[in-house]
């Protein structure tokens, strides 16, 4: 099988999410995408709702889907969710399947700070999302051509960052997330309570910085 892993925060997941994860699953004809919910973001552990409620939020949004799903891989782990370490457990898990590393521009061109960067287009090809007509970042020197692949997708401009500070000012989101999700945040007052510096954090993408060294 072809199985794309799609990594984030999810604080929370939103429509901008599901749509770029479909337009990637269908250029790459990939059977399955797992959406997988960073349990201890390295480069943002302070500032998210329970790793539960945001498992708990991408599976709502997932539901009825026959072609993408939530994975608890790095629910057990103890320390920062590395993205080699999920990939190990992925490769054992799905053993003789093709896995796909789905990333940003903005995140590949970061990858050289992130933890054993030379090992993860061993472990998976990697999928760099660019936006059309937008300058592509420089291959990784320790990552050969065909294994990492370029794709234009055409962004939804949604921020997480908006959503919790319309959650938490108690605005509409119904355009933003699922309509599971958002009643979801609603009911159990996710955002209510954050402070400032915890509702600007843009996690559109999963965003790895040096953290992950």
């Amino acid at each position: 099988m072809r199985i794309g892993v799609f990594g984030g925060s999810f604080n929370p997941i939103h429509l901008g999410h599901l749509l770029v994860a479909d337009d990637v699953l269908r250029q790459l004809r990939l059977d399955r995408m797992l959406f997988v919910p960073a349990a201890v973001p390295p480069h943002r552990p302070d500032v998210l709702v329970s790793f539960e409620d945001r498992l708990h939020m991408v599976r709502l949004a997932l539901t009825g889907s026959k072609t993408a799903e939530a994975s608890a891989i790095e629910g057990g782990r103890q320390g920062p969710s590395y993205t080699v370490r999920t990939l190990e457990m992925l490769r054992q898990r799905c053993a003789g399947d093709t896995l796909f590393l789905v990333l940003g521009a903005d995140q590949y061109a970061a990858i050289h700070t992130w933890q054993e960067p030379d090992r993860l287009a061993r472990l998976a090809r990697i999928v760099v999302i660019s936006r059309p007509g937008v300058p592509r970042p420089p291959l990784f020197s320790g990552h050969l051509p065909q294994r990492v692949r370029f794709l234009d997708v055409v962004p939804v401009d949604i921020a997480a960052a908006t959503i919790r500070r319309r959650a938490s000012a108690g605005r509409s989101i119904r355009c933003l997330v699922p309509s599971a999700v958002g009643v979801y945040i609603r009911r159990r007052r996710l955002y209510h309570s954050l402070t400032r510096r915890s509702l600007s954090g843009h996690l559109m993408i999963r965003s790895q910085t040096t953290a992950r060294a």
